[in-house]
């Protein structure tokens, strides 16, 4: 069914790579979330539908904003995992969830840095599969990044929203969304060399990945909001 292919902008739906990665971020992006809702000590229910919320939330939003799209076969884009074969990828994260919730509740076994270390695999996944999904629709470059960052981070903020905490891609102290845009600009580099879009791919998923780890292990931090102003030289009325 799925093939490895060369670059052309008709082959991500064949693309076994694409559909292996699709697999492994839908894992690991529920591993996150339902981590993270394991955390505020929900109920099953509720660590089920927020851990599928946030694993497969960012491919949603980028499908919805794609909606007017029609890919190589002549269909209209759809919302990736409500297609046939497909919704087997809602099982895939709602089992993860499950597991998740199993193993918070029974054995206690998760251990510190798994919300960081499988979201910065889901975000790079999740980012280039975007990227490359636009790419494939025909999209120009400029409008490939963005839909590949929104595809990487939005399931992200949909998580830290549903548990109340201020999203990654908007603390002063992480390179989250940054680290997302440098792999799917990366994307484009390989391919303009002539590369496949299978090598392309790779590149810009390890950039992304690399860059995000570096960044938590290095305390890097992207500019942040300097007031125009100290308080010591308002105007006192």
């Amino acid at each position: 069914m799925f093939t490895l292919a060369a670059a052309a902008p008709t082959t991500y739906d064949q693309s076994l790579l694409c559909y292996l990665c699709t697999v492994f971020a839908t894992v690991v992006g529920a591993v996150a979330g339902a981590t993270a809702f394991s955390r505020q000590r929900m109920d099953v229910v509720g660590i089920l539908a927020c851990g599928t919320i946030a694993s497969l939330g960012g491919g949603t939003v980028r499908d919805i904003l794609l909606s007017g799209f029609v890919n190589a076969e002549g269909q209209p884009v759809t919302v990736y995992w409500m297609r046939g074969a497909d919704t087997e990828l809602l099982w895939e994260a709602l089992g993860t969830s499950l597991v998740i919730f199993i193993l918070a509740r029974y054995t206690k076994a998760l251990p510190a840095g798994t919300i960081r270390v499988s979201d910065a695999f889901s975000m790079a996944f999740f980012s280039l599969l975007g990227t490359a999904k636009c790419y494939c629709l025909g999209c120009p470059p400029i409008v490939c990044v963005c839909m590949g960052v929104t595809t990487g981070v939005a399931g992200g903020v949909l998580r830290d929203v549903l548990t109340g905490n201020v999203p990654y891609v908007f603390r002063s102290k992480e390179i989250y969304a940054l680290a997302s845009a440098a792999g799917c600009i990366t994307f484009f580099i390989p391919l303009s060399l002539g590369g496949s879009l299978e090598l392309s791919f790779i590149i810009g998923t390890l950039v992304v990945f690399v860059t995000r780890m570096t960044a938590v292990w290095l305390n890097w931090r992207a500019p942040s909001y300097q007031p125009l102003f100290e308080k010591s030289h308002e105007r006192q009325d």
